[in-house]
């Protein structure tokens, strides 16, 4: 039976799972096992769902070909490789590596040999940017730095999955763990081009008030312009310039609400060299002028 027939079988607000063998799908051996559900209406808009989990073992006879799955793909490799194309690009994921594949888009995945691996397709909540921030750092193919943390994750959801489903809240928070550990490994001290992002951000979040350039900043890491810029987007997802502004425009705003410093005195305090410079950017982040946004925020004297 078709597994994309067999979830739309299920109504919405059951809580019952399926499972079954997919022994329609060469290649699949009969140790494995997967698990369909449709989640709650509540659980599709507030949280992460996972409608298929399950272990696969596989021989070389396994093949996936799709162009369009619906879901994003968590993928944790047992042992042997599973070879996996995407977006043009070829990746090999060997034991211990997590894969993370938007199935939205068409992809291939197939083994060569013997593999095993746990799974869950997932979506809902934040997971369109959560796994587009994870793989513009990483790439889809993992290397966990905590493999205890993402183990245990995974085999709590096949525990829960297996019971039945019955705690859609636990699922979530466990699909929260595994995308978190990963958004926080880019940030690990293995990793220098992180070091180097929060040395600059400590250097602007102390410098912030002066006349501070990006060269400046570039040069408080050892790095060029070119690729202190270049490395600082790739993982900000920000240019430096924007996110110096950005924090001076925070502090404008607690400014222009507390005190009743004239716009120009804010400007100038806030590091801006002209007060028509920073009126732009303040109506171009906050969409209102400096004084309009006074205005409906700062609280009159008694």
């Amino acid at each position: 039976m078709n597994e994309r027939f067999m979830h739309r079988m299920l109504e919405p607000g059951d809580l019952a799972t399926i499972q079954k063998l997919p022994a329609n799908e060469p290649g699949i051996l009969q140790s494995s096992t997967m698990y369909l559900h449709l989640p709650s209406e509540f659980t599709r808009e507030a949280l992460f769902y996972a409608p298929y989990i399950g272990t696969f073992c596989c021989d070389k006879r396994y093949s996936a070909r799709r162009n369009n799955y619906d879901y994003y793909l968590s993928l944790l490799v047992d042992s042997g490789t599973l070879f996996v194309s995407s977006e043009g690009k070829d990746y090999r994921v060997e034991a211990r590596n997590m894969l993370l594949l938007n199935c939205k888009k068409p992809h291939i995945y197939c083994a060569k040999g013997d593999v095993s691996f746990r799974f869950f397709h997932f979506d809902g909540s934040s997971s369109a940017q959560i796994y587009d921030r994870i793989v513009s750092i990483q790439g889809p193919v993992i290397r966990t730095y905590d493999q205890i943390i993402i183990e245990n994750a995974y085999n709590t959801i096949l525990a829960l999955a297996n019971d039945g489903y019955q705690n859609e809240f636990k699922i979530s928070a466990q699909i929260h763990l595994i995308l978190s550990e990963l958004l926080s490994q880019h940030l690990s001290s293995n990793n220098l081009h992180s070091q180097m992002i929060a040395r600059s951000i400590d250097f602007i979040e102390n410098h912030f008030l002066d006349d501070i350039s990006v060269g400046q900043i570039a040069a408080s890491v050892y790095y060029s312009e070119y690729h202190f810029s270049r490395l600082f987007k790739k993982y900000m997802h920000i240019s430096p310039h924007a996110y110096l502004q950005k924090l001076r425009i925070v502090f404008a705003r607690q400014l222009l609400a507390t005190t009743v410093m004239t716009v120009e005195a804010v400007s100038e305090k806030c590091g801006f060299n002209s007060v028509q410079h920073f009126i732009r950017c303040f109506k171009q982040h906050v969409g209102r002028t400096p004084n309009h946004y006074r205005k409906i925020t700062m609280i009159a004297p008694e």
